[in-house]
């Protein structure tokens, strides 16, 4: 008996620390998808996340290749869908484009990332 108690004891103990590292918001999918090339440019960038957001402490930005802000300043998430956090853009023209983004889970855990994408000319 007391085996089998401390084989669940050990049991347990293994999956708390995988628990705890699943609790981030990790980039789950994006579109324009990281290192896109698209013929048409989009008029939002949409990037769905493995966990459910904070939208006041989440963000996307998303500038040119000289740096200059082309998003529209309005990151949100989703309606019904606290995974999935959305920002405008303006209309773009042909380019390489950098995305950055920061997301803050519900449990306060935060992440962040950039990826690139290009639309054709």
């Amino acid at each position: 008996m007391r085996a089998v108690r401390n084989t669940s004891l050990v049991t347990t103990l293994l999956f708390v620390p995988v628990t705890a590292a699943m609790a981030h918001a990790h980039l789950k999918s994006a579109t324009p998808p990281a290192g896109a090339v698209v013929q048409t440019a989009p008029s939002e960038v949409v990037i769905d996340f493995t966990e459910a957001l904070e939208p006041k402490f989440s963000s996307i930005e998303v500038s040119d290749s000289a740096g200059t802000p082309v998003d529209k300043h309005d990151a949100h998430t989703a309606p019904g869908d606290a995974n999935r956090l959305i920002v405008d853009l303006q209309q773009l023209p042909p380019g390489t484009y950098t995305v950055k983004w920061h997301a803050t889970a519900t449990d306060t855990h935060k992440t962040s990332g950039t990826y690139k994408f290009t639309v054709r000319p």
